[in-house]
């Protein structure tokens, strides 16, 4: 979320939850949503500040209700050992709504040609959910549009496009695998402590048996009568076997399996395989890493929107960027700092194409490769150069002036 914070009066982005950001499932994307609300829990005294700036409305409001969870929420509370309950109603937290909607306001239409058009038109309207108080309506849009379109706010950052709004993420994809191989390991461990810890029947002189279910706990016994017959004759051994090697082979697979649907398969190349052709080499690579090239390549793109967005924010309030330097590098002043964001384009400094180091050093590995079969085609200096570069170092700190070209072998 990129928006102008008024109490630090400057630009914020923050990350905020899924779950607190209600969206209709059939919008596409955020552009498209009619409607999107982000649920904040704020404290007293932060409502308190943002009545007395004049962000909110100073009204009386009433005791903080106890919020409302879902059977999920409950549920991983439960596992966390967190109460669902606040005894004391002066710690809870203040529930709010940020609903950025479209609305005609009576006595606020938007007017094409001289008269009211019955447009709805972007606003951002603030609701405490306890009260039942609105708090702020603020336009969300630009005064000087005739057609007013909304201001973004929100970044999504997918790692995998789902069949809704909300995407698909990494538990998502191994959530399945994960339990078939937990409950094989639990198998395995069961089984390998009966068999180390077998169980077996005692036999106890006298009348008829109480029961017919035994349960014999590792290491344990429990109590048959056998009226007088031999134990041998009236027991029988509990039938534990040995760890299935056919279910600890099934699990490695599965194990494997949640290796490669998640991106994390291991790649045969690298110290031991330079004779690897570089075609090879790089199918290899992509094949193993297309999982986690697309999600790489998802958030590059979404970080580049965010920073527009704190670009856009900048723009709309260009002295918050110097007014809390006090000791500043560079006198700063409003027509120095516009122009400086409209002369550069700001976006993110890692390659979209390579997810990883070890992926660069992949292809550095590869260029070297290939510049060492052709050394006549390639600038064998260039080349070493990168791959310093590649690794972290300085190539002006290692590589010698005027020594003429460097071999790829001996890197």
């Amino acid at each position: 979320k990129v928006y102008f914070c008024p109490l630090r009066n400057r630009p914020v982005s923050e990350s905020i939850d899924a779950e607190d950001l209600i969206v209709n499932n059939s919008a596409t994307d955020l552009e498209s949503a009619k409607r999107i609300t982000h649920r904040i829990m704020m404290r007293p005294s932060v409502v308190k500040r943002m009545q007395i700036i004049g962000a909110y409305r100073d009204i009386p409001l009433s005791e903080a209700s106890q919020p409302s969870l879902n059977a999920a929420q409950e549920e991983r509370n439960a596992q966390q050992g967190v109460s669902n309950t606040v005894m004391n109603h002066e710690d809870r937290d203040r529930e709010i709504y940020e609903c950025y909607c479209e609305l005609d306001i009576k006595g606020f239409e938007h007017e094409w040609k001289g008269e009211a058009s019955g447009l709805e038109v972007p606003y951002r309207v603030t609701i405490d959910v306890s009260s039942r108080q609105i708090l702020s309506i603020v336009r969300n849009y630009k005064e000087e549009e005739k057609l007013p379109t909304a201001r973004k706010v929100f970044v999504k950052y997918p790692f995998v496009p789902g069949l809704g709004f909300y995407d698909i993420g990494l538990l998502h994809i191994l959530g399945n695998t994960t339990n078939a191989v937990t409950a094989a390991w639990r198998e395995l461990l069961d089984a390998g402590m009966f068999a180390a810890f077998p169980g077996f029947l005692m036999a106890e002189q006298g009348a008829r048996q109480n029961t017919n279910i035994f349960r014999v706990p590792p290491g344990g016994s429990a109590t048959v009568k056998t009226n007088g017959m031999r134990i041998s004759d009236a027991i029988m051994p509990l039938p534990y076997k040995e760890p299935s090697g056919a279910l600890a082979a099934l699990c490695e697979n599965i194990s494997q399996y949640g290796q490669r649907l998640g991106g994390t398969a291991e790649l045969a190349v690298g110290e031991g395989r330079q004779d690897a052709p570089v075609g090879t080499t790089l199918a290899m690579i992509d094949q193993a890493t297309k999982v986690l090239n697309s999600v790489h390549k998802r958030l590059h793109a979404a970080q580049a929107e965010e920073f527009q967005l704190l670009k856009a924010c900048f723009r709309d309030n260009p002295e918050s960027f110097w007014q809390r330097n006090n000791a500043p590098a560079y006198e700063w002043d409003q027509q120095t700092f516009l122009q400086a964001l409209e002369n550069y384009y700001l976006v993110p400094q890692a390659d979209p194409n390579t997810a990883s180091h070890t992926q660069r050093m992949m292809k550095t590995m590869a260029l070297i490769q290939m510049a060492s079969q052709a050394p006549d085609m390639y600038d064998l200096q260039a080349v070493n150069r990168q791959a310093l570069r590649t690794i972290g170092y300085n190539p002006d700190e290692f590589v010698k002036k005027n020594t003429g070209e460097l071999s790829p072998q001996t890197m």
